[in-house]
């Protein structure tokens, strides 16, 4: 039994199709300036040879959800469901407010636990850059959040009336020759250093080394070469997010 996923992001919009979390067809990402023209034939692509049982949006994006989920009616003839509205992430935390954290964190979690079944970081390079951590017992602890990339090089151009937008074009002098080099190596650096303090100090909480999942769209270039990473997975949202859907129905059923 299939489940069309969502994955509306603040950059990105993800699609695919999933039986019991993992894809049946390749996902498909668009930029969200993209979604009026691009969504509609992705979706009629993606279920015209065989219709999802249903359809499950994971949102940081609430403006979009609407106008999505009528969109997923009309071509698929799919009710949407949103987790954290009408669907609960089978997971425990130790949040102290779980009304605030994006839904996303906590379907990134439960995907790299159900599929490695160990504590492990999971690193969300995107928008934002996120670094979040989940115990052996499947708990999840909380996390940091940072700038990510773009975030970063919009922020120095904006407050430094000197500076250009970085192009955000892999470092590969280990000094920056010029304002576009050093920018670029700043923000990767800045990054990186991040991220590896931060496993750092989440595994010395947990006591062992955890295993390292990397997920979002600037994953593979910031950390790809990092040596950090035990899994890279672009679609761990969207796999979340159709174990969230499977739970949920097994339960009504």
């Amino acid at each position: 039994m299939s489940v069309l996923a969502l994955d509306l992001g603040n950059s990105r919009i993800g699609v695919g199709i999933f039986e019991q979390g993992k894809a049946r067809d390749p996902g498909m990402r668009i930029a969200r300036e993209n979604i009026d023209e691009e969504l509609g034939a992705i979706l009629k692509n993606l279920t015209q040879s065989q219709k999802p049982a249903g359809a499950v949006i994971c949102s940081v994006a609430p403006e979009l959800n609407a106008s999505v989920s009528q969109l997923v009616q009309q071509i698929c003839g799919l009710k949407a469901q949103i987790v954290g509205t009408d669907l609960t992430v089978p997971i425990k935390t130790k949040l102290t407010d779980e009304k605030t954290i994006g839904m996303d964190r906590l379907c990134g979690a439960l995907s790299a636990y159900v599929n490695t079944q160990l504590a492990c970081v999971i690193i969300s390079a995107g928008t934002a850059l996120v670094v979040d951590g989940i115990d052996a017992d499947g708990v999840f602890l909380g996390g940091a959040i940072a700038p990510g990339l773009a975030m970063g090089a919009k922020a120095l151009h904006a407050w430094a009336s000197q500076l250009p937008e970085a192009d955000l074009a892999p470092p590969e002098n280990p000094f920056g020759l010029n304002t576009m080099q050093a920018l670029n190596l700043g923000l990767y650096a800045a990054a990186r250093g991040a991220v590896r303090e931060l496993v750092e100090r989440y595994a010395e909480s947990l006591g062992a080394w955890p295993h390292v999942v990397a997920t979002g769209g600037d994953a593979h270039r910031l950390l790809g070469d990092s040596g950090l990473v035990d899994s890279l997975i672009p679609d761990l949202v969207l796999q979340g997010a159709a174990l969230v859907w499977e739970h949920n129905k097994g339960n009504r059923e």
